[in-house]
């Protein structure tokens, strides 16, 4: 993942007129209401999975605006409360008599059934996890769906009474209305999520929603992005010129593919070497895009001005902020010497705006409702004087999209396919103080760790596989003598699209041989422990 720098530009002169960065939503389109799920960016997910755009609202979007839009179909999200909670969240009334079809999840069931005329209560039994769904009615929306297939639930609140006109389309063992639709006016509701990974047909249930009651047309395609993303580059930046910060991640690479592909040498890449790359990584990174893509990048060593940034920071927000402000005053510096630039190009993808949302309730209709878990390292820590617009052509896109559009236009699959990285690097991987000595110790062990994964054929086999340094000490025995030194934490994950992960369960052998290697080659470690935790409830950086 590019290191990136944060939004809200003033312009660079009066005289330069400019079109923001922003586009109708496509004809073909599910709009998702979040009530607060945790699972809201998953449902938009699995809808781009049929090849048909999707985007996540805030459930206070009026029924106007959402007219307005003109979407194929809407989906009420999941969410904390319950329906019948003085202050719960509720959506416009107005949206049931759009004409558009509606589809709520287990929320956004319970309060379609409420505000329509049924009634929700507190089921004589919670229901949480795996359970098997039984089906009553077969067609629409449970269509190719099987019967005792098994469903995820979580829910407290049960529908004891349906709403006029809305018919029963599947049960559960404790679940009386699992699944339930008015037929006519094409709104439909399940008790369960069908969205992630453990509902055996979700995705068929989905794709019924989306193909054949919403008659949405597979037209979110990559071929389809790639042409429209380098017309509307093209169109917003015309002469003007681009500086765009690279890592060597497939975020910040294939927005350079994409801008280059579009405006050629009015494309400037700066690579800011702040010292918490990996090992190896900067040299490589400019030789393989300078060398192998033809794509000149200006080369800037400002390890010893982030490492002053760091000293004595232990706050991991603050060493956000402090990195995001120092790239950015790299950044004047270095484009008044290259520039003048009026862009600045980032690779901001769609989870990281999800994750920066703020923890206040939104005021205005399209905002979100999120818990804000942190500040992410590409739109937090705004500094007022910033000098640049901002472009941000993949900020709709997720990661795997990401990747789709980098094979698409000529990225080598070792950039394709490398693991994310953070935009601060390893200074939020040494939990603590941000030093030299602990830098290098990171850096030897993450090497070794990368490099037996690498020899097994292991490396694709997990979302990520890092090392995190703690800034504790521990009693260790070496060579008959007592040590005291630091402790090197194991991250393996699995995940689809970093929203929701799992820790891997890898070979005993191969953490064995990790686990030697770092106590023997690296100075300074004499323990070494795995991480057992699954986001949620953690987070899959340590910081």
């Amino acid at each position: 993942m590019s290191t990136q720098i944060p939004t809200q530009q003033p312009p660079v002169s009066e005289t330069v007129e400019d079109k923001p960065d922003t586009k109708p939503i496509p004809r073909e389109t599910i709009l998702i209401l979040d009530f607060g799920s945790q699972y809201s960016e998953l449902i938009a997910r699995r809808i781009r999975e049929t090849e048909v755009y999707s985007e996540v609202l805030s459930y206070r979007t009026s029924a106007s605006a959402l007219e307005k839009l003109k979407p194929k179909g809407i989906i009420l999200s999941g969410g904390p409360n319950s329906v019948y909670d003085a202050g719960a969240p509720e959506c416009d009334p107005g949206i049931w008599q759009l004409g558009i079809p509606v589809f709520g999840v287990c929320y956004g069931m319970q309060l379609m059934v409420q505000q329509l005329g049924g009634k929700v209560a507190p089921a004589e039994r919670a229901e949480y996890g795996k359970a098997a769904l039984y089906i009553d009615d077969p067609t629409d929306l449970l269509t190719n769906v099987e019967d005792g297939s098994i469903m995820w639930m979580s829910h407290a609140d049960s529908v004891l009474k349906m709403p006029e006109g809305f018919e029963l389309l599947a049960h559960t063992e404790n679940t009386p209305c699992a699944a339930i639709a008015d037929h006519e006016k094409k709104l439909y509701g399940v008790q369960f999520h069908p969205e992630v990974v453990h509902s055996e047909c979700g995705l068929a249930l989905i794709r019924n929603f989306v193909y054949h009651i919403c008659e949405c047309q597979p037209t979110w395609t990559t071929a389809r992005f790639v042409e429209e993303a380098i017309g509307e580059i093209r169109d917003r930046v015309s002469d003007r010129r681009v500086l765009l910060a690279l890592s060597g991640g497939v975020d910040s690479s294939t927005l350079a593919f994409l801008l280059h592909k579009a405006i050629g040498d009015r494309l400037t890449c700066m690579f800011i070497d702040q010292g918490f790359m990996r090992k190896y990584e900067p040299e490589r990174l400019v030789k393989l895009f300078q060398e192998q893509f033809h794509i000149p990048v200006e080369y800037i060593n400002a390890r010893d001005r982030f490492l002053a940034q760091m000293k004595g920071v232990t706050d991991p927000e603050e060493k956000r902020k402090r990195i995001g402000h120092e790239f950015i005053r790299v950044f004047e510096e270095e484009s008044r010497r290259l520039g003048p630039f009026d862009f600045l190009a980032q690779g901001t993808l769609y989870p990281d705006v999800i994750e920066s949302a703020d923890t206040s309730i939104p005021s205005q209709p399209g905002e979100r409702v999120a818990v804000k878990i942190k500040s992410h390292h590409n739109v937090g820590g705004l500094p007022e004087d910033l000098r640049f617009k901002l472009i941000e052509p993949l900020r709709k896109l997720f990661k795997d999209e990401v990747r789709k559009v980098g094979r698409s236009i000529g990225l080598p699959e070792e950039i394709v396919r490398r693991h994310p990285f953070p935009g601060p690097g390893l200074a939020i991987r040494i939990l603590g103080e941000v030093t030299v000595e602990r830098l290098n110790i990171l850096r030897d062990a993450d090497h070794i760790l990368r490099q037996e994964i690498r020899q097994r054929g292991m490396y694709h086999d997990f979302w990520q596989a890092f090392a995190v340094l703690l800034p504790i000490r521990s009693v260790g025995v070496m060579g008959d003598r007592r040590t005291y030194a630091y402790p090197i934490v194991l991250r393996f994950i699995s995940s689809e699209d970093g929203m929701t992960a799992d820790w891997s369960r890898v070979p005993y052998d191969m953490l064995e041989t990790i686990s030697n290697r770092i106590v023997n080659e690296v100075r300074g470690v004499n323990r070494v422990v795995y991480d057992v935790t699954s986001k949620p409830p953690g987070t899959i950086e340590w910081e």
